[in-house]
């Protein structure tokens, strides 16, 4: 599960999925881990050492699945993954979907099978198994689309408790005719909507930022948590940091050696 601040947790889109990658994150103390199935060309299993590395360094992780669709729910849930992102939510139907698989009987018909990694392939009993898998189903509901706003009260109405509410801003500005203005008035204004809305309902709401000013800016809405950029994407700009510094260094040695050389 997330864990519990008392301030809005702060996660890193995955997009480089390697153990190492996920090591890294916990040994930076990362709040939680985003690893993204459904933009990057990540298998079922290839989340086995995945899971395992956040384990080892004790991160939390969450799983955005490719598609609202049952094998998802079912590989995940086997592998003991607690954390399940859900794009493109719509509808009441498409929570109601979510919920069926992502729960065995009587809140959902996921598949049952003991021999799975989650039940310690078989290690634990059948009882002890339903009764940790009753409290192991968090599901991360992604609204991103004006359809999903059309919809949103029949849709806070179907969530689970402890369950959230994900604002996808990118795909939210695309489909308000905007494709990338993510800080278009009309598109924060939508969230702002989206957050109170669910707020009156005590339902936790995150969403996606990519630079340091919309974590300062986010966070003060009183939000759950934030998903911040990716993993390559903080590559990049260290090692773009790095070089600039490297590069100003040089400039003043460089000229440091030419104030040096006397004039004939």
């Amino acid at each position: 599960m997330l864990k519990n601040l008392n301030r809005c947790a702060l996660g890193i889109f995955v997009k480089c999925p390697h153990a190492e990658m996920i090591e890294s994150l916990g040994i930076a103390n990362i709040d939680f881990a985003v690893i993204d199935m459904e933009h990057t060309p990540l298998s079922p299993r290839d989340l086995y050492p995945l899971v395992l590395a956040a384990e080892r360094r004790k991160l939390s992780l969450v799983v955005r699945i490719p598609q609202n669709l049952e094998s998802y729910f079912k590989w995940c849930k086997d592998l003991n993954i607690i954390n399940i992102q859900v794009p493109h939510i719509e509808t009441r139907e498409d929570v109601i979907y979510a919920i069926k698989h992502n729960n065995f009987s009587p809140k959902g018909e996921r598949g049952l099978c003991r021999f799975v990694r989650a039940a310690d392939f078989s290690g634990l009993s059948k009882d002890e198994y339903l009764e940790a898998a009753e409290n192991s189903n968090q599901l991360i509901l992604q609204i991103e689309g004006k359809r999903a706003i059309e919809n949103l009260d029949e849709i806070i109405s179907e969530i689970p408790f402890g369950s959230s509410i994900f604002i996808g801003p990118y795909d939210l500005s695309q489909s308000l005719g905007m494709p990338g203005n993510i800080w278009d008035p009309l598109v924060i204004k939508t969230m702002e909507d989206i957050i109170t809305r669910c707020g009156a309902k005590e339902i936790g709401v995150g969403t996606f930022t990519d630079t340091l000013e919309g974590i300062d800016f986010w966070s003060k809405k009183k939000l759950r948590f934030l998903q911040y950029a990716s993993d390559l994407n903080l590559l990049i700009q260290s090692a773009r940091s790095l070089m600039e510094k490297v590069k100003d260094v040089s400039l003043q040695h460089d000229n440091q050696i030419l104030s040096n050389k006397k004039i004939p």
